[in-house]
């Protein structure tokens, strides 16, 4: 009741705030001149077409015409201001002028943009890597736990897939494709921190997002930048204006199911069984139960947040406290974090400055049933969920998931992380810097499960109550003490950053289960003596692969000659424990140049060129995110067995697992040709990449040889595999009449191909396996986890068919034609063939906006192409489970169907084949906004320094040929990926805000 209160109040207050301002703000009115002018440009004296200029408060403005002429209405107090793309905004009082001309100086501002590339920056001119750069207001624009789901479909070359919406979960993310069989995600680097996640970081704490893309830009990370880097800046201190600001950001949305899946009703799913066992069903009446619909329901999710930011003659500050919420829409699931975060710096010295920046995040996570919309999928719509007294009603195969969600789901995870770093900065000797930073990542996270007795069916009960409980603790810091060199001589500048670096993680956890519990309140659920149980007792590493000690020694040096010629040259060197003596050591290492076409004096170029560079790189970075002990042979413990005549229990050991003394880096080699270019004044801006990237000495898991008589996989360099494409992103900005018009995209194309694949015993390829069954393989000329199986022709319409083309020994009739890929007149294993790939041939994003007056409108479309799904759930059989809907046009003899199979409960007709891969293409309207900023002379009344409501939808639609409820499938093994068990979908979100500084 107080929750829907609360909920009431929050809408009723944006509402009717927004009524009331458009009201006041349509009753202030002036008496107005009309002023005159015209518009030059400070560098040449020729005159500016499309100069915007408008009253400063109000939103009423118009654009100079080609000869440079403006012509406005405006009132004596008011001020006019004149802006265009690439030069400095001007303000001037109109007084008693009718006649005001203007002269605009070009924005140096524009020129000195500065980058940040990791241990420093590098003005835009001057960088010669691929680098892209998201702004905080960017950021805002998708309610969501993971500041980088903003990014979809905004960044050339970044591909995030949200293949869950579960509350709390993590997207997929991967830059310009997919180079190794492990893992591929890249690393994050917040405020100095090398971290794997940000989860726990709050979207409205960040200043800004860069994007490492190429061998230039990443080198520098050395061994953490084979699969990208993306470095993260937080909000500081404003330490130009002094004083103080505080900010407030809410929103609060509803969370709706986009689709359901359409499967067979009632009536079609008892003739289809009737059709597998005749006469099972009969009489069956009206369209049954849908079971989707009773587990899908709306879910709330909100953020508020308050800041306070400034600055003082010693110190520079930032505070702020968020909360975010997110119930998702299958019951019992819920996420909730608390986050507070301090950055502050205090000037000691002129010379001498420290500070820290410190992120407290809390989370509490209720962990509902992932399988629920599987099961929900596949249950029998014939039978209700509740019988005549409300009990649940068994469910024959997959149980009653209503059920499963009331007993099953007392799943609760939370815990505090803590990452932050002290650090200090001295300047001496006029142009050097020196700093030295310790960072630090802490968590302690519980989770605990409580499953009741109880009983559904022989199928679905629990006996006795069981209790689980796991806690989990990760401790990290990384300590890095650098010298920067940054001069400039005359139209020459130079930069250059040394530093040496160590780093440790480890993590730790313990698991206990107990059973029988005297009690089910939670004050009962502890261990003891006689309740634990002690097969579920563990103690150890949960990630062997996050589990180890780096130490390393890096350098960079950037030089830009007569503002044209420019060179960098980065050198990592980087120590692992997770190799043995002799291979513990890598180098790493990457040379670019680029050169301003535009600032050559030989070079005539038309005058609507405001910007031309052209640049490239060729650099090798590594990858160590293996298993630490794939080094290591270990030793099985607790082999133990009852023999001898007394039948005692002996406990014993064997071998477990290989380990490879001889692995060395991954390694991997990638060259950059990147062109870009500023058009119009600016009006139109872009860059064109084209990228290369060889992955060598690939870390694998391979079988080992049978004589070993160890099946478990052994880590090996036995892989090379290939990335290549083009990205392309433009952005033009416009002023048509009174609305300030923008419209970017981006797109890029992705080419993967495995070149070798080489291990003991002929090992050359590599299978990935899902549902129980061979999903894909990974061999010389396919890209990595390309889809594998049987490719189908047709169905075998007679007998006279089955006998005369190649089949399998017991296919009939009705049953799918599988092509013979081999000629051998049989259908076997052999058969099995390339289906296609989950990698996408194409991204591609497209942003739209427009202002008029206060209102501003926002559009973000997004997609893919070129890609498989592999839609594994229609062929998990091992019961006759529900079937889409279109497993109705079944084949019922000759001539009928020569694309559905006949009905069955198993069998051939559900082995993995092209049958079951679908398109998975889509194009997505993923963000609308429509804003309202409150006018300027409202503001100071209010002692406000801005203000804005916003409407905004999330997902709004997909349009797609696939039939599960997301085309976004993603999987952090890339061997597995684009294959649908039908997890948790992600859900449409119409949300409402306020933004306020004061």
């Amino acid at each position: 009741m107080i929750k829907g209160i609360i909920k009431y109040r929050f809408l009723t207050f944006y509402i009717v705030a927004l009524t009331l301002l458009q009201t006041v703000c349509s009753q202030l009115t002036v008496a107005q001149n009309t002023i005159t002018g015209t518009i030059t440009s400070e560098e040449n004296g020729e005159s500016l077409p499309g100069v915007t200029i408008l009253v400063k408060g109000t939103g009423d403005g118009t654009i100079s015409s080609v000869d440079g002429e403006f012509s406005i209405a405006a009132a004596p107090n008011d001020t006019l201001v004149f802006s265009s793309v690439g030069f400095e905004t001007q303000q001037v009082l109109v007084g008693n002028q009718t006649v005001i001309n203007i002269i605009l100086a070009p924005d140096l501002e524009v020129l000195k943009e500065v980058v940040v590339i990791g241990y420093g920056g590098v003005r835009k001119r001057d960088l010669t890597g691929s680098v892209a750069t998201v702004t905080s207001e960017q950021l805002q624009t998708v309610p969501a736990l993971n500041a980088i789901d903003a990014l979809q479909g905004q960044v050339a070359g970044l591909q995030i897939t949200n293949d869950s919406g579960a509350p709390g979960a993590a997207p997929v993310v991967r830059i310009r494709g997919v180079g190794t069989t492990g893992n591929t995600s890249p690393l994050y680097v917040v405020d100095g921190v090398l971290l794997n996640d940000i989860t726990w970081l709050n979207s409205f704490d960040i200043e800004s997002i860069n994007v490492l893309k190429d061998a230039s830009a990443t080198a520098i990370y050395g061994n953490r930048g084979a699969n990208g880097v993306i470095i993260i800046e937080t909000k500081g201190g404003d330490n130009r204006n002094g004083g103080s600001t505080i900010g407030f950001n809410s929103y609060y949305g509803v969370q709706i199911q986009q689709n359901t899946i359409d499967l067979l009703n009632a009536q079609e799913y008892a003739e289809v069984r009737n059709v597998i066992a005749p006469g099972t069903f009969n009489n069956i009446d009206g369209s049954g139960t849908d079971w989707q619909d009773l587990i899908f329901e709306s879910a709330p999710i909100q953020s508020h947040n308050v800041s306070i930011s400034g600055s003082g003659k010693q110190n520079d500050y930032y505070f702020s406290l968020g909360y975010f919420g997110q119930d998702g829409v299958i019951p019992e699931s819920r996420y909730q974090r608390v986050t507070l975060k301090v950055n502050e710096s205090y000037r000691v010295k002129k010379y001498l400055t420290v500070g820290t920046n410190l992120t407290i995040s809390a989370f509490w996570q209720d962990n509902t049933r992932t399988d629920a919309p599987f099961n929900a999928y596949r249950a029998n719509p014939i039978v209700e969920p509740f019988d005549a007294e409300g009990n649940f009603n068994p469910v024959e195969d997959v149980g009653n998931i209503l059920a499963d969600l009331a007993f099953t789901t007392d799943n609760q995870t939370s815990g505090v992380r803590t990452i932050g770093n002290v650090f200090m900065e001295g300047k001496f000797l006029k142009h050097f810097t020196a700093k030295s930073s310790l960072g630090v990542e802490s968590l302690r996270e519980i989770n605990e499960v409580f499953v009741p007795e109880f009983f559904v069916s022989q199928e679905q009960q629990n006996a006795a109550t069981n209790f689980f409980e796991n806690r989990f603790e990760r401790t990290a810091w990384v300590w890095e003490n650098t010298i920067n060199y940054d001069r400039e001589f005359g139209p020459h500048r130079l930069n250059a950053v040394a530093g040496y670096t160590m780093q440790q993680v480890r993590n730790e956890q313990l698991s206990l289960g107990a059973d029988s519990l005297f009690r089910s309140e939670r004050d009962f659920r502890f261990f003891d003596q006689t309740n634990i149980n002690s097969e579920q007792v563990t103690n150890g590493v949960r990630d062997f692969g996050d589990y180890f000690n780096q130490i390393s020694y890096l350098a960079r040096v950037n030089l830009s000659l007569f503002d044209r010629y420019l060179v960098t040259a980065t050198y990592r060197r980087d120590g692992s424990s997770k190799f043995l003596q002799d291979n513990q050591y890598g180098n790493f290492y990457a040379f670019a140049g680029g050169w301003n076409l535009s600032n050559e004096a030989f070079l005539t170029l038309p005058k609507w060129v405001s910007n031309l560079k052209l640049r490239g790189s060729w650099g090798v970075v590594g990858n160590d995110k293996i298993n630490y002990l794939g080094a290591y042979s270990v030793v099985d413990n607790n082999v133990n067995a009852v023999f001898g005549s007394d039948e005692q229990l002996n406990f014993g050991q064997t071998d477990g697992a290989l380990g490879n003394e001889n692995l060395q880096w991954e390694e991997v080699r990638q060259s950059n040709i990147g062109f870009e270019f500023g058009l119009f004044d600016y009006k139109l801006t872009g860059e064109i990449d084209y990228y290369l990237r060889k992955t060598t000495n690939t870390l694998i898991g391979l079988r080992p040889p049978a004589f070993s008589g160890n099946t478990a996989d052994v880590i090996v360099n036995a892989g090379e595999f290939e990335n290549k494409g083009i990205e392309l992103s433009l952005s033009w900005l416009e002023k048509l009449g009174p609305v300030d018009f923008s419209v970017g995209a981006n797109l890029t194309t992705i080419n993967n191909e495995t070149l070798q694949v080489s291990g003991v015993e002929n090992a050359n390829e590599i299978f990935g396996f899902a549902g129980g069954q061979t999903v894909s393989r990974t061999a010389e000329g396919l890209p990595i986890g390309a889809f594998f199986g049987y490719d189908v022709i047709g169905v075998y319409q007679t007998q006279e068919e089955v006998d005369n083309l190649p089949s399998f020994g017991n296919s009939q009739p009705g049953d799918l034609i599988y092509r013979d890929v081999n000629d051998d007149g049989v259908i076997s294993e052999e058969d099995r063939t390339f289906l296609g790939s989950s990698i996408p041939e194409l991204l591609y994003g497209l942003d739209i906006s427009a202002t008029f007056k206060n209102f501003s409108l926002a559009l973000i479309f997004q997609g893919q192409a070129g890609n498989k799904i592999f839609n594994i759930k229609e062929t998990i059989r091992p019961d006759p489970y529900n079937w889409e809907q279109r497993a109705i046009n079944y084949w019922r003899g000759p001539g009928t169907s020569n694309s559905e199979p006949r009905p069955t409960a198993g069998g051939n007709n559900y082995e993995p084949s092209s049958h079951y891969i679908q398109n998975g293409g889509f194009f997505r309207l993923r963000t609308v906004t429509l804003s309202y900023a409150i006018p300027e002379t409202l503001l100071e009344k209010l002692n406000l320094q801005t203000a804005g409501v916003f409407l905004r939808g999330n997902n709004v639609f997909t349009i797609t040929d696939f039939t599960g409820y997301s085309p976004e499938i993603a999987n952090g093994n890339p061997l597995i990926n684009g294959v649908s068990l039908g997890t948790f979908p992600v859900a449409s979100t119409y949300s409402l805000g306020l933004n306020l500084t004061f």
